[in-house]
């Protein structure tokens, strides 16, 4: 079950520390997108911005990974447009995959609206960790 929409002005969310996270970014709008993640110091994580490619066209706008290193596991995810000067409405839910009391798997997945109409597909973002590395 999706949470919100809530105001992508700072959703607070969780990251085990030393995790590997991996993320993927994408959007399907003209707007310029703006995803950025911060730590619980307000350290940047990442940030990823950018429009379609053409019109609605999905795009890819960023992929990476990060170790997440910090202590409390305390993170914010910001989802806007224009270099974060406006804010978008978001959906998002957190899923595991679990056997027993291990969490083998952590995702998260953001989808946000630019206020033009109410699709939630503009941006996209995955984060995902496995419980193992290697």
């Amino acid at each position: 079950m999706a949470i919100g929409p809530v105001n992508g002005n700072g959703i607070a969310i969780n990251i085990p520390s030393g995790k590997i996270v991996f993320w993927s970014a994408l959007v399907q709008s003209s707007a310029n997108q703006f995803i950025q993640l911060k730590d619980s110091s307000s350290n940047v994580v990442f940030t990823t911005q950018g429009a379609s490619s053409s019109g609605g066209t999905p795009t890819q706008i960023g992929e990476g990974f990060f170790q997440a290193a910090d202590a409390s596991g305390n993170y914010t995810i910001w989802i806007g447009t224009n270099s974060g000067q406006r804010y978008s409405q978001v959906i998002w839910s957190q899923d595991v995959i679990t056997s027993g009391a291990t969490v083998y798997f952590g995702k998260y997945i953001f989808a946000s609206e630019d206020y033009t109409d109410n699709d939630y597909n503009d941006s996209l973002l995955q984060l995902q960790w496995f419980q193992f590395v290697g």
